[in-house]
């Protein structure tokens, strides 16, 4: 069961350094590192040229190998210890076609020579992903017969203002990251000179990458209000869930520090580690966002339900005597 938990854990955080690889092949250029060839590399096979942007976009594509075979092992490791609970099941098995076709993303990515609107979609199932291999962790985890008491304080609260507000700020989220990840990949992340204002203004001149990159800031301003519902919502209820103190505490932080690298980059001229960076802190506010509403709203197995249910109810029948 340990052996399962490592797995879905260890698969949900690989997939968090490989959207990062995928943020450094783009940052560096190294899209087409291996030309228009899929799965091979420069057509000389599963081993890149001896040139840094075959390298670098042969790793992503390795790393990216690894991950689809562990969702394969987790899925497995599933069906053996954790198949009496839905959320665990479910989770794994919509990972692997999920696996699949962000595999076909890659290779389209690719064959249409890096399409801003196929990268943006590709960095998107990515984290729908992620969202999946963390539900099969967030289950085994509740699910284990250690965690009794995990699991109980999930049943029994009533809560739903966190679970709430994540839900609206992932969709927000999604909008964000995929403006993001369209205007890197167009060439418009350098329209604006100067940070908050673009060249001089708070509008854009009209030219097609100012909008887009205007359009992103725009949004990305605009999260910090629902940032602030989730925090507020998790933080009031810190003491009857031990999951909402670190949601709250982690979306604030995460997203200052977004906005921070957000204006580094546009002042020291997207350096790639800041780049990096910046897709990563995304992406985990993603994973924080995902963790609320998995906790939110779990159900669990109906056997487990009952017993962590009626172990809930005895302490209160002992004070009615």
């Amino acid at each position: 069961m340990k052996l399962a938990q490592g797995l879905a854990l260890g698969t949900c955080f690989l997939t968090l350094v490989l959207i990062g690889i995928g943020a450094f092949v783009r940052a560096s250029g190294s899209g087409l590192g291996c030309g228009p060839d899929w799965p091979t590399c420069s057509g000389g096979g599963v081993i890149p040229p001896d040139t840094y942007h075959a390298i670098i976009e042969s790793t992503h594509r390795y790393v990216a190998s690894i991950v689809g075979v562990l969702t394969i092992l987790t899925a497995i490791a599933t069906w053996k210890w954790y198949r009496s609970s839905p959320v665990a099941m479910w989770a794994a098995g919509i990972a692997i076609p999920l696996v699949a076709f962000q595999a076909i993303l890659g290779m389209i990515t690719v064959k249409h020579e890096l399409a801003p609107a196929v990268v943006a979609s590709h960095l998107i199932v990515a984290m729908v992903f992620m969202s999946c291999m963390l539900a099969v962790w967030v289950a085994m985890y509740l699910e284990d017969p250690e965690r009794g008491h995990r699991l109980r304080a999930v049943v029994s609260s009533a809560a739903r203002g966190p679970g709430l507000a994540s839900i609206a700020a992932m969709v927000w989220l999604t909008g964000v990251m995929w403006i993001g990840a369209f205007m890197a990949e167009s060439g418009a992340s350098t329209a604006c000179k100067g940070w908050p204002l673009c060249n001089g203004s708070v509008t854009p001149d009209g030219s097609e990458h100012e909008i887009v990159h205007m359009v992103h800031r725009y949004i990305a301003g605009l999260f910090i209000f629902l940032v602030a519902a989730v925090a507020y919502q998790a933080w009031k209820h810190r003491h009857e869930l031990f999951w909402t103190a670190p949601v709250a505490i982690g979306v604030s932080v995460l997203y200052v520090l977004q906005v921070l690298v957000g204006a580094l980059n546009v002042w020291y001229t997207f350096p790639d580690w800041l780049s990096v960076s910046h897709t990563v802190i995304a992406a985990s506010v993603w994973l924080t966002l995902s963790a609320a509403i998995l906790f939110t709203y779990y159900s669990p197995a109906r056997e487990r339900k009952v017993s962590v249910l009626a172990a809930a109810d005895r302490p209160r029948e002992a004070q009615r005597i």
